[in-house]
């Protein structure tokens, strides 16, 4: 019988991450996960002839690593490059998908009419946003969360419907 050293509680992306980076240096591990299947909240599956991805949809391309664990794998002809002529984001607000503005940096808008014409924000949302020209900058109290920063220099309807949407689940950022 072998010994175990290592637990590894989760089989999610970085459970099995963390096991794949063990058992290649002939560690032995022990991979406890509490659901029916590994992957954690990567799902993908076909309803009514669609096929429906659930969880992580991307990765950054300028962190090698993950592209290196891909091709490691054999996943990497499955990599599908980002196409920034197609490339669209958009919103669900009150049951209706809003694109985002043109120009939007990350949750911070660079561009005025496109912002402005957006059915995404209330116009009481965009004037408090146009308030961070004149807000000072810093908190003053070192880290900050994604939902705090937001809601300080953009209010809370920013929070609502860019932060929360567009980071949460990804970066688990928000809160």
């Amino acid at each position: 019988m072998t010994k175990t050293t290592v637990a590894i509680i989760g089989g999610g992306i970085s459970g099995l991450s963390a096991a794949h980076a063990l058992h290649k240096r002939q560690v032995p591990y022990l991979l406890l996960e509490a659901g029916r299947s590994l992957g954690g909240v990567i799902r993908t599956e076909t309803r009514d002839g669609f096929l429906l991805e659930g969880g992580p949809d991307s990765m950054l391309a300028q962190k090698p690593e993950g592209l290196a664990l891909c091709r490691e794998l054999g996943l990497g002809d499955r990599l599908v490059p980002t196409n920034p002529d197609l490339r669209s984001v958009y919103v669900l607000h009150q049951r209706k998908l809003h694109p985002l503005p043109e120009g939007m940096m990350l949750a911070i808008p660079t561009k005025i009419l496109p912002f402005a014409r957006s059915g995404l924000f209330s116009w009481p949302g965009k004037l408090r946003m146009g308030l961070d020209l004149v807000i000072p900058g810093g908190n003053g109290r070192g880290d900050e969360s994604i939902a705090s920063f937001l809601r300080r220099r953009f209010g809370q309807e920013a929070v609502e419907r860019l932060g929360e949407p567009l980071l949460a689940g990804i970066h688990a950022g928000c809160g």
